[in-house]
C-alpha cells in the first residue's frame, strides 16, 4: 500500500470515492454532484497554493482504498497556522488496517512542513467512532470535544410536506 499525494489522474477514482462516503455517512442526506467534486478538484490541482493537500492509499494494483484532503489556514486570532482535517475515507475493508495511521502521519508531517502550530482532525461521519478516537490517541492527539450537527435540509423538506399536508386539508370538506 503506497500513501501518495493524489493527482489528476485520480479523479475519476476519487469521485466514486466520493459517492461512496456520502452513502455510507451518519448525515448522508447530501447528494453528491460528481461535476461539482470535479471541479473542486480541479481547482485544487491548477490553483492550490499549498494550502491543500489530498493523500491517497492506492493498493499495489492501483485501486484507490481510501484519501485524506486538509488544509492549513491560520487562526482567526493570530498569524500561526492550524492544519484542519476537510475530510478523510477509508473502503471497508480497509478499516482497522495501517492505511488510517499512514495517512493521519502522512498529513501530520505536511502539516509541519507548512509550519503549523496544530493539526485538527475531527470524525463527523458516525462510521468507526470508537474505532478512530482509540487510534488518534494511540497517534499523540487529544479529543478536545464532540462535533454536533443538525439536518436543516430534512427540516425544511418535513416543514414543506406539512405545510402542503395542512393545505390540503384546508381544502378538504369536513367529514361530520
Amino acid at each position: 500500500m503506497q500513501i501518495r499525494f493524489a493527482t489528476e489522474a485520480d479523479k475519476d477514482a476519487l469521485i466514486t470515492l466520493a459517492l461512496e462516503n456520502q452513502s455510507e455517512i451518519a448525515h448522508g442526506n447530501i447528494d453528491v454532484n460528481p461535476q461539482r467534486v470535479e471541479e473542486a478538484l480541479r481547482g485544487m490541482f491548477t490553483l492550490n497554493q499549498g494550502t491543500h493537500v489530498l493523500f491517497v492509499a492506492e493498493t499495489a494494483g492501483g485501486e484507490l482504498a481510501g484519501g485524506l484532503l486538509g488544509c492549513v489556514q491560520r487562526y482567526y486570532y493570530s498569524h500561526e497556522l492550524q492544519a484542519q482535517l476537510i475530510q478523510w475515507f477509508l473502503r471497508g475493508r480497509y478499516r482497522g488496517t495501517s492505511i488510517a495511521p499512514r495517512l493521519v502521519k502522512a498529513f501530520v508531517e505536511w502539516a509541519k512542513s507548512r509550519g503549523a502550530s496544530e493539526v485538527f482532525m475531527g470524525i463527523t461521519s458516525g462510521i468507526a467512532v470508537e474505532q478512530t478516537d482509540q487510534m488518534m490517541r494511540r497517534m499523540g492527539f487529544t479529543h478536545l470535544g464532540g462535533n454536533y450537527a443538525v439536518n436543516l435540509k430534512a427540516q425544511r423538506q418535513r416543514a414543506t410536506t406539512a405545510s402542503g399536508q395542512d393545505a390540503l386539508k384546508k381544502d378538504m370538506p369536513d367529514e361530520h
